[in-house]
């Protein structure tokens, strides 16, 4: 064996071994940060949220969404240990997004977590869905609460037989429905799912 062959065999031990090192050093990683990141995105953002990878990154925790939020809807994230602490979210049950006119949470944001949206219709911060069997409507009484305070009344919820129903596709997921529903029922029907 020459010496070139040598220097052949060692210049790729070291490349196995970097690349041995440098994978167990990103697994490692990788379950550190899965600690802290949450499981599932449960968090309700404020219109215009870009991906949550995205918007965890560029979001500074300046407070300006939530100071300018003309109905308080936008919160900070409590927490001790989740990457998301301190980032703008909205709990829809306590306090939903109205889609204010000019939607002022996104002029606000100076960093690009919260990017522009043409139209109110175009908002997409999650879907309402509907549990049939605690809706009052869905169990013959009479409530159209939920669909007369739809923002996008007739898009976003419509009405079939007095009943409301889900257009998902439409749907802002604003949770004006939910928190609607929230004050008659004491089993909310409604929740807004995250879609981001």
């Amino acid at each position: 064996m020459g010496n070139t062959e040598k220097i052949v065999d060692r210049r790729q031990l070291f490349k196995d071994l970097f690349s041995f090192v440098g994978n167990k050093a990103a697994d490692y990683a990788g379950k550190k940060v899965s600690r802290v990141m949450p499981k599932k995105v449960a968090y309700l953002r404020p219109p215009g949220a870009v991906e949550e990878t995205e918007f965890l990154s560029l979001c500074t925790r300046c407070d300006e969404c939530i100071k300018v939020c003309p109905a308080k809807a936008i919160k900070r994230s409590n927490g001790l240990t989740n990457i998301a602490v301190g980032t703008p979210i909205i709990i829809p049950k306590e306090n939903p997004c109205v889609l204010c006119n000019g939607l002022l949470c996104i002029e606000a944001c100076k960093e690009g977590a919260l990017k522009p949206v043409e139209h109110v219709n175009k908002v997409k911060m999650g879907a309402a869905t509907i549990n049939q069997s605690r809706c009052l409507a869905w169990g013959g009484q009479d409530c159209q609460l939920c669909f007369i305070k739809c923002p996008l009344q007739g898009d976003a919820i419509y009405q079939e037989d007095g009943k409301p129903v889900i257009n998902a596709e439409k749907c802002a997921g604003c949770g004006i429905c939910e928190y609607m529903c929230n004050t008659v029922n004491n089993t909310c029907a409604i929740k807004i799912v995250t879609e981001r």
